[in-house]
This record gives C-alpha cells, sequence and structure tokens, in this order.
C-alpha cells in the first residue's frame, strides 16, 4: 500500500509540474487561454494514463527479470511508442504541437524534429522509472538474500544447541555411572542435581545469551557433580571479577569448556588435578574460560576429530552470534591447560 501511495504521488506531481511548466511557457506566446489551458489538462490525463499502463503492462509481465539489453529496448519501444501517441493527438485533436507555433509543419523532417522533441521531454520519466525499480529490485534483493542468510543462521544455530544437549547428558551420565554400585546414596544426589541441571540448561537453549553469573551457576553445580566422582583428585576454585556477572555471554558456552578441562584434562590424570573458572573485562572485551591441570597432547586424527566436536559447535555459534572466527584460543603454560572465549561484552 505504501508503494502505491508513493507512485501515485510521483506519477501525479512528476506530470504537474511538466505540464505546468509546458503551459507557463506556451501562455506567454499564446493569447487564447482556455485552449492553451485545454491542451496542457488533455496532455497531463494522457501522459499519466499512458504511463500508468505501460506500468501495469511491465508488472503483469514482471519485465524486470529479463535481461538487460531486452528490458532497455522494452523501455526505448515504451518511450517511443507514448512520445508518438502524444504527438499525434495533439497533431490530430488541436491541430498543432506548439501553440505558439506560426505555422504547422509542412514536411518529414519539421515532424520529425517536433516529434523528438516530445520524445526527449517524456525520456526522463522512464529513466527516473526504471531507475528506481532497478534500486528497488536491488534492494529487495539483498534484503530477501539477509533474510534468507539469517533464516540459515537461525537453523544452524538450532541444530548446533541440539548437539550440544545429548553431549553434556552423555558426559554427566557417564560421571553418575562410576557412584552407582560404590556411593549409591551419592549417587542418588547426583541424579537430583543432573536433573536439576538439565532442568535450567534446557530453558537456556531458548535464548541467545545468558547472564554470566546464570552461566557460572550452572558450571559450580556441573563441578560439584563431577567432584562426586574424583573426589579429592578434582578441586576447583573461581577467579571471576564481579564486574562481568551482568554480562551477556552464549548458553552452555563456559559449560562446555568445563566439561572439555574434565574429559580431555582430570580425567585423563591419575592424580586428579585443579580447576579455575575465570572470567574479567579487558576494553571492551569480555574474556572468560577454564584453566585445567595438564598438558596439550597431540592425537590420532581421528581422535582429534571426535574432541573437537564441542569446540567446532561452539566456534561456529560465536561466530553466528557475533562474526568471530577466532574467539577460542587455547594453550598451554606451566603445566596449566587454559581454554578462553573473548568476546565484545554486553551488559
Amino acid at each position: 500500500m505504501k508503494k502505491k501511495k508513493i507512485y501515485w504521488t510521483l506519477q501525479l506531481t512528476a506530470w504537474f509540474l511538466y505540464v505546468s511548466y509546458m503551459v507557463t511557457e506556451y501562455l506567454y506566446y499564446d493569447v487564447n487561454y482556455i485552449n492553451t489551458i485545454s491542451y496542457g489538462l488533455s496532455n497531463y490525463v494522457i501522459l499519466i494514463l499512458t504511463t500508468h499502463l505501460y506500468f501495469s503492462l511491465i508488472s503483469k509481465e514482471n519485465i524486470d527479470s529479463v535481461d538487460w539489453k531486452k528490458l532497455i529496448g522494452f523501455a526505448l519501444l515504451g518511450n517511443f511508442s507514448i512520445a508518438l501517441f502524444v504527438y499525434l493527438f495533439n497533431r490530430l485533436v488541436w491541430g498543432i504541437s506548439i501553440p505558439y507555433s506560426a505555422r504547422l509543419p509542412t514536411n518529414f523532417l519539421e515532424h520529425t524534429f517536433l516529434f523528438v522533441k516530445t520524445l526527449r521531454f517524456i525520456m526522463p520519466w522512464f529513466i527516473f522509472y526504471h531507475g528506481i525499480r532497478f534500486a528497488q529490485k536491488a534492494i529487495d534483493t539483498e534484503r530477501a538474500k539477509v533474510k534468507l542468510e539469517i533464516h540459515a543462521k537461525e537453523i544452524e544455530l538450532t541444530n548446533l544447541r541440539t548437539q550440544l544437549n545429548p553431549h553434556f547428558l552423555f558426559n554427566s551420565l557417564n560421571s553418575i555411572q562410576a557412584l552407582t554400585l560404590s556411593e549409591p546414596k551419592m549417587a542418588r544426589d547426583a541424579i537430583i542435581k543432573l536433573s536439576d541441571l538439565l532442568r535450567v540448561s534446557l530453558s537456556f537453549y531458548e535464548l541467545k545469551d545468558i547472564p554470566f553469573q546464570e552461566e557460572l551457576t550452572l558450571v559450580k553445580n556441573y563441578l560439584d557433580l563431577e567432584k562426586m566422582r574424583f573426589d579429592n583428585r578434582l578441586n576447583y576454585k573461581t577467579n571471576v571479577s564481579k564486574s562481568v556477572l551482568s554480562a551477556r555471554v552464549p548458553p552452555m558456552s563456559l559449560q562446555l569448556l568445563a566439561e572439555n578441562a574434565i574429559k580431555h584434562g582430570i580425567g585423563k590424570l591419575k592424580n586428579g588435578g585443579e580447576i579455575i573458572v575465570f572470567a574479567h573485562k579487558k576494553n571492551n572485551t569480555l574474556v572468560f574460560g577454564i584453566q585445567n591441570t595438564g598438558t596439550i597432547l597431540e592425537e590420532k586424527s581421528e581422535k582429534k576429530t571426535r574432541k573437537g566436536i564441542g569446540l567446532e559447535n561452539l566456534n561456529k555459534r560465536l561466530l553466528i552470534n557475533y562474526g568471530l572466527k577466532d574467539a577460542i584460543l587455547i594453550y598451554a603454560e606451566d603445566n596449566m591447560v587454559t581454554a578462553q572465549v573473548s568476546i565484545p561484552i554486553k551488559m
């Protein structure tokens, strides 16, 4: 509806200005005001009707989708046809081409000159009109492309989140498995904690991001659950700045790093080790992650691929949400492995 209103506003205004210019010029030379005004009004109506007919035709035939050479040819034909119709109408009805003309054209050359003059004044409408249509089509195409990209990213993000849930559940059940025979009561407590953990984590997956405070609580619950299995082999502490507790982070991002630290770090050490959960603000960036006792070992490509699925999914989520390609940094130093994420801080 808005486009239609804009179209008619431009259509009526443009031709009114053009005809007003003609009439004003002709009145200067022609004392027959009624004749000149009637001439202007009839041309105004004809120009609106013929150009609107052209507009209806190209809209119906979807001319913009054809080859640009054919489009130019169609526009030139339309311009020529309308100009010829207007010229012939003025010649046959009014017997004049220019009201103040001292005499009528008598040969082909004079007719051609006056026709080209009519053609010249109508041509800007075609250039302007097709320019607008071309720009609008480019905008619509880009908008549709962006919508498709957003839709594809939403689907991909949903799939990535769906992949994380079974991964998290599998690791947590493994933690409980070791307790079922040796410590039944502790296993029951662990199951209760796990159910609470899953309830919270499932609700997180409906959100694009959550406060870091909630993500931190989730990780603490997870590490408490794992400590039941590892006992004295696992110790953890937090080193989190209070200023970042309200910062927004992707749900289950820190949780994934904690899972990796247990599975690929503490879980492979005979004497266990320590996990440090950290988060701080650096300029306009939120830096958070996990440090764990251990080293980075080179593994066979097949195992390495399986090991990296979780991190690869997190990488994709960060790419979709923030446009960051290298937001995750993993390095080893002083018998400690650090996995950290750096994202723009958003409170």
